[in-house]
């Protein structure tokens, strides 16, 4: 799942629909962008976010940033 929420980590109902669908999410770590710049942001992210699948089973929530730049900021139990 893509979204440019990322604070949905901190508000515990949406954590949990997170967890309980093992949902592998990439948030984008700045809300303020274009359309274009989204999109731009995850074709560069493409490759790690890849990566990141085939290491890490969901759930998980893992930050995008406007460069490319992927890390995970929540780590379920999968």
């Amino acid at each position: 799942m893509l979204t440019k929420d990322d604070r949905i980590r901190y508000r515990s109902t949406e954590l949990a629909a997170v967890v309980s669908a093992r949902v592998a999410l990439f948030a984008l770590s700045s809300g303020n962008l274009t359309g274009e710049e989204m999109a731009q942001a995850f074709v560069a992210a493409l490759p790690r976010m890849v990566r990141v699948l085939a290491k890490h089973p969901p759930p998980f929530i893992a930050k995008v940033t406007r460069s490319g730049e992927v890390s995970m900021v929540f780590i379920g139990d999968g």
